[in-house]
C-alpha cells in the first residue's frame, strides 16, 4: 500500500469509527493491556464528526484502514497554560486496522497531522497516551515525540507527549487528503 486517502468522517460513519475502536480495545485486552477497556464514547465520536475533526483513512481499494481525530482541543487537565495549548494540534483516537499492520500507517498519519498543524499555524502536535502502556510510549518516542509529563487521570490516560510540527519522518504510505 503506497498511498492512502484521508477524508472527513460523516454522520454515517459513527458505527465504522466505533467498530474500529472496539476491535482495537479487544486486541489490547488480548495482550493484557487495560487501555480503552470501557464502553465506546459514541458522543465523543459524534462530536468529532460534527466538528469535522474525525478522519477516515482508506486504502487504494477504498477499504477503511484507519481513523484519527485531529483538533485544537487541549484537555486542561493535561496541558497547562504555560504549555501554550493554543500552539498545538491534538491527536486523538488514532486506530489502524490489522490489515495495515507493518506498513507504518500510524507514522504516516502523524506526519500528515504535523503538516496540518503547520498549515494552521501551530508549532506542535500533541497527544495524551495511556499511562500503563509502555509499548505505546516507545512507539511515540520512536516517532519523535517527547514526554512532557504524566498526570493522573481516572480514565487511564495522562502521558502527555509532543513533537515539533516541522518534523517529518517520511515513514509509511503517502497520505493524500480527499477534502
Amino acid at each position: 500500500m503506497d498511498t492512502v486517502t484521508v477524508s472527513r468522517a460523516t454522520s454515517a460513519d459513527v458505527g465504522v469509527v466505533a467498530d474500529m475502536w472496539v476491535r482495537a480495545a479487544a486486541a489490547l485486552a488480548d495482550v493484557g493491556l487495560d487501555q480503552w477497556q470501557y464502553p465506546v464514547k459514541l458522543d465523543n465520536i459524534r462530536a468529532a464528526i460534527a466538528a469535522k475533526t474525525c478522519w477516515l483513512v482508506r486504502d487504494p481499494a477504498e477499504t477503511v484502514v484507519g481513523t484519527i481525530t485531529v483538533d485544537r482541543n487541549a484537555d486542561p487537565a493535561m496541558w497547562l497554560p504555560e504549555d501554550h495549548p493554543d500552539e498545538a494540534l491534538y491527536l486523538h483516537r488514532m486506530v489502524t486496522e490489522p490489515a495495515a499492520k507493518g506498513i507504518e500507517l500510524g507514522s504516516a498519519l502523524i506526519d500528515w497531522a504535523a503538516r496540518r498543524a503547520i498549515e494552521v499555524g501551530c508549532k506542535w502536535i500533541r497527544l495524551d497516551a495511556w499511562r500503563s502502556n509502555p509499548g505505546l510510549w516507545r512507539y511515540y518516542a520512536d516517532r519523535g515525540f517527547e514526554l512532557v509529563r504524566v498526570v493522573p487521570d481516572p480514565s487511564g490516560s495522562g502521558a502527555c507527549f509532543q513533537r515539533d510540527a516541522t518534523v517529518q519522518l517520511g515513514r509509511g504510505p503517502q497520505v493524500r487528503a480527499a477534502d
